[in-house]
């Protein structure tokens, strides 16, 4: 059984949205991948061969699709984040001084 887990990464702020869109490219490329697999199930079906082989790659592919939908809701939370920090103005030089 795979269980999941929290990661943390460390990078520069400037640099977040172009980690997120990387995250988003690989995204992207494996509900490619589910679109392929679900063309072919359902070719198979259409054809009416090894049903019970397209009950096995539609559960596949719903796993696939519950990773993409987490790491899609990572990013979102990510963006979010950068969002609200980037909304919130720098402390400023005379609140650093009284320190």
């Amino acid at each position: 059984m795979t269980r999941e887990v929290n990661i943390s990464l460390r990078g520069f702020l400037d640099d977040l949205p172009v980690e997120v869109a990387e995250l988003l490219v690989v995204s992207r490329r494996r509900v490619s991948e589910v679109e392929s697999q679900l063309n072919e199930v359902i070719e198979r079906l259409e054809n009416n061969q090894d049903v019970t082989h397209c009950i096995v790659d539609l559960d596949a592919a719903r796993k696939h699709l519950y990773k993409v939908d987490n790491r899609l809701g990572d990013c979102s939370s990510i963006l979010a984040g950068y969002v609200n920090h980037m909304k919130v103005p720098p402390p400023s030089k005379d609140a650093d001084a009284g320190e």
